[in-house]
Formats: structure tokens, sequence, C-alpha cells
């Protein structure tokens, strides 16, 4: 075993023992796709902030790099769980495509209500990955 998936399965460990149990599913096919998911979530908000030049593109970026790290750390076990190989581009795409389209409702939305909800929806999504990491 090398030194660096030594290593990964230790942060890993620390992750699961730090945070609170119902934060992580209890599978690994559920942790992968949790942790693929708000991959992708993170890397759309970092799309944005890089066009808005964000002071908070740092740590976007750097959450969004957690996200990938835990998700290679768990993946063998999820694909021991019968994930199909292609499955954690699709959650990553899921959790893009979320994040884009409740942005797209903020900035063109005629709608004060849909702006609104999709600012709320913004929040929740990316605060559910935060807690993870946090």
């Amino acid at each position: 075993m090398s030194r660096l998936h030594t290593s990964l399965i230790g942060l890993f460990c620390a992750l699961v023992l730090s945070t609170s149990a119902s934060a992580l599913p209890a599978t690994s096919s559920a942790r992968a796709e949790l942790f693929a998911i708000c991959s992708g979530r993170l890397e759309a908000l970092a799309t944005r902030q890089r066009a808005l030049e964000s002071k908070d593109l740092d740590s976007t970026i750097a959450m969004q790099e957690q996200f990938d790290l835990l998700l290679e750390t768990v993946l063998p076990s999820a694909l021991m769980e019968g994930v199909d190989t292609q499955e954690p581009k699709r959650w990553r795409v899921r959790g893009w495509v979320e994040i884009a389209y409740l942005l797209a409702d903020v900035d063109y939305s005629f709608d004060a209500r849909i702006t609104q909800v999709a600012n709320r929806q913004l929040g929740h999504r990316i605060a559910e990955c935060r807690k993870v990491v946090l």
C-alpha cells in the first residue's frame, strides 16, 4: 500500500470520526455519490466566482479539492458495492447542473420570488456540502 493511499485512508477516517453521524451516509456508494455531487456543486460555484473575481474563489477550490480527494478515497469500496465506473462523473455533472440552474435563476429571472427561492436553495446546497467537511 502506497504512502499516499494510506494518507488518504487516514484523512477519510479522521473526517468520518470528526463529522456528525447524520452528515455522512452509511454506505460507500452513498458517500461516493455525496462527495461527487458536492465536488460538482463547488466546481460550478468556483466557475461563477472566477468570472466575478470573487475573494472566496480560493476557499471554494480548496473545498472542491477536498471532495475530490474524499471521492478518490471511497471510490474503490463503492465500486466493490457495484457502482458503475462512470457513475461518479454523472454525479459530478448533476451537482454542477444543480448549481448552474440556480445561478441562472438568480441572474436572469424577472420574478423576485424565483430569485429568492434560487438564492435560498443555492445557499442550502452549498451548506450541505460544507457541513460534511467543516
